[in-house]
């Protein structure tokens, strides 16, 4: 059993101990101690890492009662080691913990939902709760989550005896047995946990909810606390900052100025899209045509404009075939034939310049290697 001093003090950063294990797992090598302030992954919160003296900690996780870490070299058994904690990480594990235990009791206290699942990842921390919510109704919840931080209340964290467990109201994912750890922040939640936590809740100093979707018939919050909530507001407010100069707009009136541009942007592509179709239908008109078949090469077609270019010269000549691209990509293609053997004309396709594709009798269409010119040669004089 490893003497697990994050449950007696979250604080401490550095602390000294004795190698009492070492497997090797891979690359990786898994560290025993007889006692350690790394917290293990569990209940949601990600492993500790940091270092063990030369040894870089990765993860810790447990496992009947031992502390394991996850370490890049062995650590000689029976040795005296010094660990230190990743305290970044760690008071950010911390922070982020406490405000998921603020919004998810307020949640409860107010609407009787329950935290179904809890994730610190690395973009945001989530939380699913089992019922709906408004956007307005989660809005509140954050106004009064930060009025916990701004009231810096204690956050307390106790085993109690059966007989006063029994007497209480906590929040637990699922029935347990043996001692149950309890932390309370008076006012806003009583729940079973085995996390750390700072001990007030002014620490947390800020708490932001940045989605909310539907999920699982209920939904699925998506937040920041503390330090990372801090620089995610810094870098968000750079970046509408930038955005407000490139649109010369107030920042509070930039959603305005992007709806704007948008309809400008929609209007030019329309007014685009018309003037591609006419200079299609003149260069068809104008295209020079001997013959019953006609091959050409059009460098930057794609998709539609491929088939309605091919469309238009279909009404000039009965066999058709337009080529657009080029380089070590090849050509997309679109081939048309008023006699029904477009399908016919894919598979010498096929054969002879490495085409794929498909469609109907009238119409094919797809890719093909080799030179256009010899396509273009070998099409016009097919029968």
């Amino acid at each position: 059993m490893t003497d697990k001093l994050y449950e007696k003090n979250p604080y401490i950063r550095e602390f000294d101990a004795r190698v009492t294990e070492c497997e090797a797992k891979g690359d990786v090598y898994k560290i025993c101690l007889d006692k350690s302030a790394f917290f293990p992954e569990g209940g949601g919160q990600p492993g500790d890492r940091g270092w063990i003296g030369e040894a870089v900690i990765s993860d810790t996780h447990e496992r009947d009662g031992k502390v394991w870490h996850y370490a890049d070299r062995p650590l000689e058994i029976g040795s005296e080691v010094r660990g230190c904690l990743d305290w970044a990480f760690r008071f950010s594990n911390m922070q982020n913990h406490a405000g998921e235990h603020i919004v998810s009791g307020l949640i409860h206290g107010k609407y009787g939902y329950d935290n179904v699942g809890f994730h610190m990842g690395s973009e945001a921390v989530t939380l699913d709760i089992n019922g709906e919510l408004t956007e307005e109704q989660v809005r509140e919840i954050e106004m009064e989550a930060n009025r916990a931080v701004q009231e810096n209340v204690p956050i307390q964290a106790a085993i109690p005896s059966k007989a006063e467990l029994a007497q209480m109201n906590y929040r637990s994912k699922k029935a347990l047995d043996g001692d149950v750890r309890i932390v309370e922040i008076p006012g806003y939640d009583l729940c079973a946990c085995c996390g750390t936590h700072p001990f007030r809740t002014g620490e947390i100093r800020l708490i932001k909810i940045l989605s909310v979707q539907n999920y699982k018939g209920g939904v699925r919050i998506s937040m920041l606390s503390g330090n990372r909530a801090v620089d995610d507001y810094m870098e968000k407010h750079d970046s509408v900052v930038k955005i407000s100069h490139l649109l010369s707009a107030k920042t509070g009136e930039i959603s305005d100025a992007v709806e704007r541009l948008q309809k400008e942007i929609g209007d030019l592509k329309f007014k685009m899209v018309q003037m591609k179709r006419e200079m299609m239908t003149v260069k068809a008109e104008n295209l020079p045509v001997s013959g019953n078949a006609v091959c050409v090469l059009e460098k930057d077609l794609e998709g539609s404009d491929l088939r309605e270019y091919a469309n238009l010269l279909s009404k000039r000549a009965e066999r058709v075939l337009v080529l657009s691209g080029g380089g070590d990509k090849g050509y997309r293609y679109v081939l048309i034939d008023a006699g029904q053997q477009a399908r016919e004309y894919g598979k010498e396709i096929q054969k002879l310049y490495g085409g794929k594709g498909g469609g109907s009798n009238q119409m094919i269409q797809g890719t093909l290697t080799g030179d256009a010119a010899a396509v273009q040669q070998w099409f016009e004089a097919a029968h």
